[in-house]
């Protein structure tokens, strides 16, 4: 075997122990190996390419930019440059150049599911909604099962107007991906704009418990209970509360709690700052006149003494305020 084989056989295999530590999820380990065999083949557009998604798996997206124009240099119809060039432009926020690239990916090869969904993507970014459902709506014929792109069709039609299509694909979405906190928040969504309110309090509930730290999720679970439920006019308080799901009402109550006192807090806070306010200004013109400001001073001091318990009692509850299970 000759030496030029030899380096060829040693490169080949750098490539296949990259992409295995790739599938793994180890970027980093694998970006050596591709330098490597980049070394033997430099004009490989195939492994700039890889070098480029290993790069953007580490989020140093600037080399994996470098990457991905190389390659597109040497093979101009590399729909994977294109690819790539096109979520690294997402990353910084250039719809103009993602979109452009997500194009070409897609002229290339447009039947490959990862080209018609990203161009969903870059067209849903540049606001043009019809053309990305129609993208994403291509994308689904081929790729029924994919969980991503029934989300990205359900968030396109909502945008649309078209809130039964999009039900439609968020539970679709939620069958193939039950444990999704994002799913469940929008289709609780649509389907409160439908007036359908009790479905929707089941998802924004199960988007809570997926992520009871998200300050979002737990706002909207909040809001309609508090002013779909207890405020619609055809039943008492009590009668909503004896129907309601146990968690919800504990989630719901538990809620008015801190709001209660979180609202307290600010407002004795605002008071005690106002007073400290008058203080300090009785203090300095106590002191420029000459007065005794001792106990003028112990007293401002104890005021703002009290302002700052507070104040930190307040963040403290804000900070634990979304904190626990609903």
């Amino acid at each position: 075997m000759s030496a030029h084989q030899d380096d060829v056989r040693v490169a080949a295999g750098a490539v296949d122990r990259a992409q295995a530590l790739m599938d793994l999820g180890r970027h980093e380990q694998a970006i050596p190996l591709l330098a490597k065999a980049l070394g033997e083949s430099p004009d490989d557009d195939g492994l700039h390419c890889r070098l480029a998604d290993a790069y953007y798996a580490i989020g140093d997206y600037n080399r994996s930019f470098d990457a991905a124009e190389r390659a597109l240099h040497l093979n101009p119809e590399s729909d994977h440059a294109h690819f790539r060039l096109t979520w690294n432009n997402f990353q910084v926020n250039d719809y103009v150049g993602a979109l452009k690239h997500a194009k070409e990916a897609t002229r290339i090869d447009p039947d490959d599911v990862s080209n018609l969904y990203t161009l969903a993507w870059a067209e849903y970014h540049s606001g043009h909604y019809g053309k990305a459902l129609q993208a994403a709506e291509q994308a689904i014929e081929l790729d029924p099962d994919n969980a991503d792109l029934h989300q990205l069709i359900g968030d396109l039609s909502g945008n649309l107007s078209k809130p039964r299509q999009a039900v439609v694909h968020y539970r679709e979405a939620l069958r193939l991906h039950p444990e999704s906190a994002s799913t469940h928040s929008q289709l609780g969504r649509v389907l409160l704009s439908q007036k359908r309110v009790n479905e929707a309090a089941e998802h924004m509930l199960s988007a809570v418990k997926i992520e009871p730290d998200t300050r979002e999720y737990r706002e909207d679970l909040f809001s309609l209970v508090h002013h779909e439920l207890l405020r619609d006019g055809t039943k008492t308080s009590a009668e909503v509360f004896e129907g309601l799901d146990p968690s919800i009402k504990l989630f719901y109550e538990d809620a008015l709690q801190r709001k209660g006192w979180s609202e307290k807090l600010r407002i004795g806070s605002l008071a005690i700052l106002w007073l400290l306010a008058l203080l300090s200004l009785a203090l300095f013109f106590s002191w420029i006149t000459g007065e005794d400001v001792t106990k003028l001073l112990l007293m401002t001091l104890g005021v703002a003494s009290v302002y700052a318990l507070l104040f930190v009692t307040r963040q403290v509850m804000l900070l634990l305020k979304y904190r626990g299970t609903p």
